[in-house]
C-alpha cells in the first residue's frame, strides 16, 4: 500500500462496512491500545497518510519531531460492539512519517520481525500461539495515596467476606474459599453467564474464542483464545483485554489484569501456548520433537531474567511470581506440570504438541513479549541450548522439590529492577536480524527503571505491620 493511499483505503472499507467511524488503534511501547477517531466521510477524496503526534507518549517522540504515519493493517477490521454509531476498528502500524518505513520503536512491526528471522532461519515458516487470560471481575475498587494515607479497597461477589453482608434481595450464601472457586459450576460461579456472553461477542469480531471458566481467585476468570500466528495472536490479546474491559463496564462492573491484585490470593497471567510449522507440519510433534523442544526451551531459559523485562514489566508482576514460584523460581518444565513454569500439555493430537508458557502476565507489550520469546527460543536451537529432561516434581514440594531445583537452569528475575539489569546486560539475541532495535531497549529501559525507582521509594502497608513499633 503506498502513502497516499491509505485514508481512502480506510474510506472505502468503512463504507462498504457501513460505519461511520474508523477506530485507528496502534500500540505503545509499554503495551497500552491507543487510538485516534476518524471520521469515515471526512477520509473520502483526501487520500492523505494519517499522522499522530507521539511527543506526548512515554518514552516516545520529540516536540521538535513528534510527527509519526499510522499504517493501517485492513485485515484486523472488526466492528465495534459498543460504539453508539457504527464503528470500524483498524490496528496499525507506526512508521516514519518521510518514507513509510517502519519506526523503530513500533513493537507490532518489531514482532512482524521476529516472525521474518524465524522463517529466514529455517528451523520453521510458521509459528502459532494459543492464548489464555487471567483476570479478576470486582464489584467497586478504590484506592488512594498520599502523604498521609495509603489504601486499596475491593469487593467482589465471590468473597467469604461477603457471607456477612446484607445485600438488597438477600444474600445467596454460595461461596467457598480459595482454591475450590477453580472450575467450581452453579450455584457457586456467579459469573457463568456474564463470561458466556463475552465468548460470544468475542465470537461475532473474530477472536475464536475457545473455552471460559471460573478461576482460583474470588472473581478470577479465564477466557482462552484458539491459537493464531504470531501477529494475529497477539492482536486477538490487545482485543481482548478491550474486550473484557467494555463487557465489565456495560455489566456495572470493572475487571483487571494486574498480575496480582489481592494479597493471599492467586494472581493473573498470560498462558502463551507456541507451537513451530514447517510445510503444514507441527514440529513439536513426531521423533525429532524433543531435541526441538529442548533446545527452544534452552534458549528461554538462558535469556529467562532478560525475558522477565519484556514478559514482566511491572512491580507487581514479580509478586505473582514470587507466590508462585517462591525465592528459587527454578526453570524447568514438564509434561502436565502445573507446578512449574513451562508445561506440555496433555493431547493425543499432534496438532496440539506446544509448549505452555505460564510465567507471562498481560501487563507485558503482547508483541514485544512473544518477539522477544521467539528469539530467545531461536537462539538456543542456534546455540543447541538444552533444557534438560521434564520435571516431575513441585520445586517448592518438599519431596523432591531440591533435587528438582539442583537439575533446573537458574530461575528468573527476583523483580523488576533485576530483570532491567538482565535486559540491559543481555540485549543481543533480541538485536539480531536487526530484529528489535537497541533504541527501543535503552528507551524501554529508561521507562521499567522509572517505575521502579518509584516504587522503590514509597512505603507498604504492610511495613507498618512490621516496623511500626520497633
Amino acid at each position: 500500500m503506498t502513502m497516499p493511499m491509505i485514508a481512502a483505503d480506510l474510506a472505502a472499507l468503512a463504507a462498504a462496512k457501513g460505519c461511520e467511524v474508523v477506530d485507528l488503534r496502534f500500540t505503545d511501547l509499554l503495551g497500552r491500545w491507543l487510538h485516534v477517531a476518524l471520521w469515515a466521510k471526512g477520509l473520502r477524496g483526501g487520500g492523505d497518510a494519517i499522522y499522530v503526534a507521539a511527543s506526548s507518549i512515554a518514552g516516545w517522540g520529540r516536540l521538535e519531531a513528534s510527527d509519526l504515519l499510522v499504517r493501517p493493517d485492513l485485515a484486523t477490521a472488526f466492528r465495534d460492539p459498543f460504539a453508539s454509531r457504527a464503528t470500524l476498528v483498524v490496528i496499525g502500524e507506526l512508521c516514519e512519517p518521510t518514507n513509510g518505513l517502519p519506526w523503530r520503536l513500533d513493537s507490532r512491526s518489531t514482532a512482524r520481525r521476529a516472525f521474518a528471522a524465524l522463517r529466514e532461519s529455517g528451523v520453521a515458516d510458521d509459528v502459532r500461539l494459543g492464548v489464555e487470560l487471567e483476570f479478576y471481575l470486582f464489584d467497586d475498587v478504590r484506592f488512594h495515596m498520599s502523604p498521609t494515607q495509603c489504601f486499596f479497597a475491593v469487593r467482589e461477589r465471590d468473597s467469604l467476606e461477603n457471607t456477612r453482608r446484607r445485600q438488597r434481595r438477600g444474600n445467596p450464601g454460595h461461596r467457598v474459599a480459595y482454591p475450590a472457586l477453580h472450575l467450581c459450576g452453579a450455584p457457586l460461579d456467579q459469573d457463568e453467564a456474564w463470561r458466556t456472553e463475552l465468548v460470544a461477542m468475542a465470537e461475532t469480531i473474530g477472536l475464536a474464542p475457545t473455552r471460559h471458566q471460573h478461576e482460583a481467585g474470588p472473581g478470577q476468570q479465564e477466557l482462552g483464545l484458539h491459537h493464531d500466528t504470531l501477529l494475529r495472536a497477539m492482536d486477538k490479546v490487545q482485543i481482548a483485554k478491550w474486550l473484557v474491559h467494555g463487557a465489565a463496564r456495560a455489566a456495572g462492573r470493572t475487571a483487571t489484569f494486574m498480575p496480582k491484585p489481592l494479597p493471599y490470593q492467586p494472581g493473573s497471567g498470560l498462558h502463551l501456548n507456541l507451537s513451530l510449522w514447517r510445510d503444514g507440519r507441527p514440529l513439536f510433534a513426531g521423533p525429532d520433537a524433543d531435541r526441538l523442544r529442548r533446545r527452544v526451551l534452552g534458549g528461554v531459559f538462558a535469556h529467562a531474567r532478560a525475558l522477565n523485562a519484556l514478559t514482566n514489566p511491572s512491580t507487581n508482576g514479580y509478586r505473582r511470581l514470587a507466590a508462585l514460584y517462591g525465592g528459587t523460581a527454578a526453570l524447568a518444565y514438564g509434561p502436565g506440570n502445573r507446578a512449574v513454569p513451562v508445561r506440555l500439555p496433555s493431547s493425543a493430537m499432534p496438532s496440539a504438541q506446544r509448549l505452555e508458557l505460564r510465567f507471562p502476565d498481560a501487563t507485558a507489550n503482547p508483541y514485544l513479549a512473544a518477539a522477544a520469546i521467539l528469539m530467545a527460543g531461536l537462539d538456543g536451537i542456534r546455540r543447541d541450548f538444552d533444557a534438560g529432561p521434564p520435571a516431575t516434581g513441585n520445586p517448592r514440594g518438599a519431596e523432591g522439590g531440591d533435587e528438582l531445583r539442583r537439575g533446573a537452569s537458574s530461575g528468573f528475575a527476583l523483580d523488576l529492577r533485576e530483570a532491567v539489569a538482565a535486559l540491559d546486560a543481555d540485549r543481543a539475541f533480541l538485536c539480531a536480524d536487526g530484529v528489535v532495535d537497541p533504541l527501543l531497549i535503552d528507551t524501554l529501559l529508561a521507562e521499567l527503571d522509572r517505575q521502579h525507582r518509584v516504587n522503590r521509594s514509597l512505603p507498604h502497608p504492610n511495613e507498618y505491620y512490621l516496623y511500626f513499633s520497633a
